[in-house]
């Protein structure tokens, strides 16, 4: 056998590392573990985790607790080190404890997260860096919950202990933990919260946390006790407040939280004189009314107001939903009314990104080239438009590269990917022979003779 070339053998693989055999390799680790306290810590957890699971967990509880009870702040020079020690400590309760013992490293997690909050408070963190280490412990917690039993009740009341007094971050890492747990586990830390709250009226636990955790746990009427009675009214609290009541099968109720959040006049349509503008939320309220019209057996009202919103959003998930409720050969029917919808649609943008998203690409591309002069949308989406249209439907996507173009030729910033759009541009009106359509030497000089662009 060959002899290994010396720089092969230099390098720091792990097969190097073997050759040098493990009583040399175990006393440079003690060597260097003198000098390194991370690095003294992981290998006695490592060496406790060989013995079995109680000796591990007594090591981490060591650390979790010396963690939770320093009050030094920690300088920017060691906020590295700091953030390393916690992805260590937090793999080794999640991989080496949850090999050995699920619940155990469940516990642990519980009270690894716990460190997030005094950690905010004694660490500048201006790059972000302690959320992601929280989110990893939270997706570990999930995962481990949903390979083993269901954590103990005492665990539960562990956590209401933790939540009763936590910042509202937690709510992120609940809403990954807690669906694992099971509904039972969150009920148990709902009823554990709200014993300690009656009894310590003093205690105001943070309202995003009761939310995630009464979700979790099924329960409708502690989500919506977090709602002043003076938001209710609004469409976005209407439209949570029922989607909670109909998971319930409360349907009467959903229907009534939703008609005392219509966020349209009395006998009105959306988009007239409603009393909210938010796009968004109005979606959301029209989305919950046609689910409690379908659960409460009105489906006739149902598919009425599925269109309703539909011509009101050009939602393609509210259209498919109406059609998939249709007979044979009436979806094609409705399938081309509604393209014939979003192609005179008030907005162009809104109508050519629902045609686009369907897809409709001949009924985009001939939207694009008949309302040519109406064309306006934001530049990544034209583009993006275009490049899709390309292929077989080179005029419209030349009218939209054309568009985006001009739109960011009036935006100093965007100027410097000018020059490739308009040679991309250039090529496209090469494929043409049209005295209709507007020279690209014509095109620029438009653009240059009103210091919007230049040439490419």
């Amino acid at each position: 056998m060959s002899k290994r070339p010396s720089t092969a053998a230099k390098r720091l693989t792990q097969a190097n590392l073997e050759t040098m055999g493990p009583e040399k390799l175990a006393a440079l680790l003690m060597e260097l573990g003198d000098s390194q306290p991370n690095l003294k810590r992981r290998l006695r957890m490592e060496l406790a985790a060989e013995v079995g699971p109680d000796p591990l967990a007594a090591e981490i509880d060591k650390r979790l607790t010396t963690l939770s009870a320093s009050k030094a702040r920690v300088s920017w020079r060691k906020r590295a080190d700091l953030i390393l020690d916690l992805h260590v400590l937090r793999r080794m309760i999640a991989e080496r404890l949850g090999a050995l013992d699920a619940n155990a490293a469940i516990a642990r997690l519980l009270l690894f997260l716990d460190l997030s909050d005094p950690l905010a408070a004694r660490v500048k963190d201006p790059k972000g860096e302690l959320v992601p280490v929280f989110q990893a412990a939270a997706e570990d917690l999930s995962a481990l919950s949903a390979a083993s039993p269901p954590p103990p009740t005492a665990m539960a009341t562990m956590l209401a202990e933790i939540l009763i007094r936590a910042r509202a971050p937690w709510s992120a890492w609940l809403a990954i933990a807690l669906p694992g747990l099971g509904k039972a586990f969150s009920a148990a830390v709902l009823a554990a919260m709200e014993a300690m709250q009656r009894d310590r009226p003093a205690l105001k636990s943070s309202v995003q946390i009761l939310r995630v955790v009464a979700d979790a746990a099924g329960n409708a009427d502690a989500f919506i006790d977090t709602i002043p009675a003076n938001l209710r009214h609004s469409a976005s609290t209407g439209a949570a407040v029922a989607e909670r009541l109909l998971a319930s099968g409360r349907v009467e109720e959903a229907m009534a939280a939703l008609k005392a959040s219509d966020p349209r006049d009395r006998g009105g349509r959306f988009g007239l004189g409603r009393a909210e503008t938010d796009e968004t939320a109005i979606n959301a309220w029209q989305i919950a009314y046609v689910a409690a019209l379908e659960a409460s057996g009105d489906a006739d009202a149902a598919q009425t107001e599925r269109w309703a919103a539909f011509e009101q959003t050009l939602s393609p998930d509210l259209l498919r939903a109406y059609l998939k409720r249709l007979a044979d050969f009436d979806d094609v029917i409705a399938t081309d009314k509604a393209f014939e919808l979003a192609a005179s649609h008030r907005s162009f943008a809104a109508g050519l990104a629902f045609l686009m998203d369907w897809p409709a690409l001949s009924e985009a591309a001939r939207m694009t080239t008949v309302r040519r002069s109406e064309i306006e949308a934001g530049a990544p989406d034209l583009i993006a438009w275009s490049a899709r249209l390309e292929g077989r439907y080179p005029l419209a996507a030349l009218l939209l590269l054309r568009a985006a173009i001009a739109v960011l030729s009036r935006e100093r910033d965007a100027r410097g990917a000018l020059p490739d759009l308009v040679q991309e541009a250039e090529a496209l009106a090469s494929r043409f022979d049209d005295p209709g359509l507007e020279s690209h030497e014509s095109f620029v000089t438009r653009l240059s003779g009103r210091g919007r662009g230049g040439r490419g």
